[in-house]
């Protein structure tokens, strides 16, 4: 304990003879290094997180549900009746191609699900934005269209759609002409894949066009859980009350899909990452300019009985002081941003779109359209997002801060070499 405190006493004395000296401007910029560091990653972390779950979240509530279980009704009914199962519905899906106004045709995937759904499924009513209408299913031959399937069909509420099945059961009814819907609402996800191809209809309308199921093939339900992580949990509870049914969690669908998502997330992290080496090579210099200003000191204190790992600790000391402040700094910053991240975003909009109106009135040119970082014409994004999570923040503060400890430990090994006789001697 006592080693310690006289460490970090001439760590302190050291740090506060640099921050006059030639160094300052050099301890500023490692601080500076590490803090933009911390920062663009907890950046970086928390847009990717909320773009990649609010694309999850869509998939996982609206597409896949949380797990799906085909068997018989027996078995269903068996597995409904677990803790963990928060909501639980039947449904059919089947693919069919669907005509709108002025022969506009798009391949679709059609639910079939009851007609109180979404009373029953709050996670699927919290995704579902109505654009138009309302989600009825109640009225003969309803069907509810996704937004960009509305458009590509031109079909708003009130117009009707034709369908002709391509999948389904012998008994489904193939003639395009006796299945016609009535739009009675649209909805939007912010997921494209589902904006454009899916459709609702009632569970007695997707007997008549596509069919009963055969019973050896069972019946398919939606499984909504309490908690979607622990997925694996229900499946084993599950194949226990019912070992006859199939059941399959959200992390089966769309696998490659989220591996990509994966993938995109460790590229940028790894992209950031050569922040830190930029500024850990940057500290690591500093460190060892340092161990050169002070190496008088630095003898005086190996001739007064100081070990060599003592006198490394004061410089590793040093660094952490350096990584801590960053750091802090950093994740204050980032924290901040990513908080505020629509309003940024905003405001970088807002400042190329100013500045590409005074070149336009500067050169006499026609004024351009109001910049977009996310255009609607390319970018299927509505809004940017972000999502903090602690454990990411507090790793990332954690790198940070050892980052600049590991540079000053590899510059300190440099006071071994040095010899208080030689260097004192002309002292």
């Amino acid at each position: 304990m006592k080693n310690i405190r006289w460490i970090l006493f001439i760590a302190g004395r050291f740090g506060s003879m640099d921050a006059r000296g030639k160094a300052a401007w050099t301890g500023i910029l490692s601080v500076l290094g590490i803090a933009f560091g911390t920062a663009a990653l907890i950046v970086i972390l928390s847009v990717m997180n909320g773009l990649q779950g609010g694309y999850i979240d869509s998939i996982m509530e609206v597409s896949s549900s949380h797990a799906r279980v085909t068997g018989s009704p027996g078995d269903l009914e068996k597995i409904k009746g677990l803790d963990d199962v928060e909501s639980f519905y039947v449904f059919t899906e089947n693919q069919a191609l669907m005509a709108g106004r002025g022969g506009t045709q798009s391949a679709a995937v059609i639910r079939s699900v009851p007609e109180n759904l979404l009373s029953e499924d709050r996670g699927l009513a919290s995704k579902l934005e109505m654009v138009g209408g309302d989600f009825d299913l109640g009225a003969d031959n309803s069907i509810v269209l996704g937004y960009e399937l509305a458009n590509s069909l031109r079909a708003p509420v009130g117009k009707k759609v034709s369908m002709l099945a391509v999948s389904g059961s012998k008994a489904s009814d193939t003639f395009p002409g006796n299945a016609e819907f009535i739009v009675s609402g649209i909805f939007y996800t912010g997921y494209y894949d589902i904006d454009s191809s899916f459709a609702f209809i009632s569970s007695s309308s997707g007997e008549n066009i596509f069919g009963v199921s055969a019973p050896e093939n069972g019946m398919l339900a939606a499984v909504k859980l309490k908690d979607p992580d622990k997925d694996i949990r229900f499946i084993l509870e599950a194949r226990r009350v019912a070992p006859e049914a199939r059941v399959e969690s959200w992390r089966s669908y769309n696998r490659a899909f989220f591996g990509a998502l994966k993938v995109e997330k460790n590229a940028l992290l790894l992209i950031s990452a050569l922040i830190f080496i930029v500024v850990t090579v940057n500290i690591y210099n500093s460190m060892r300019r340092s161990i050169y200003e002070h190496r008088e000191d630095i003898c005086v204190l190996s001739a007064s009985g100081a070990k060599p790992d003592e006198i490394r600790g004061i410089f590793i000391a040093s660094g952490l002081g350096t990584g801590f402040a960053g750091a802090v700094l950093g994740v204050l910053c980032g924290l901040c941003i990513s908080v505020r991240i629509k309003d940024v975003f905003a405001g970088v909009e807002g400042f190329v779109t100013a500045v590409g109106l005074f070149i336009a009135a500067f050169t006499g040119q026609e004024n351009p359209p109001a910049f977009r970082l996310f255009d609607p014409r390319y970018f299927y994004i509505d809004q940017i997002s972000a999502r903090i999570f602690f454990h990411e923040v507090l790793f990332v503060f954690v790198f940070g801060v050892f980052s600049a400890a590991a540079a000053a430990y590899f510059a300190g090994r440099k006071v071994t070499s040095l010899k208080p006789g030689e260097i004192l001697r002309y002292e």
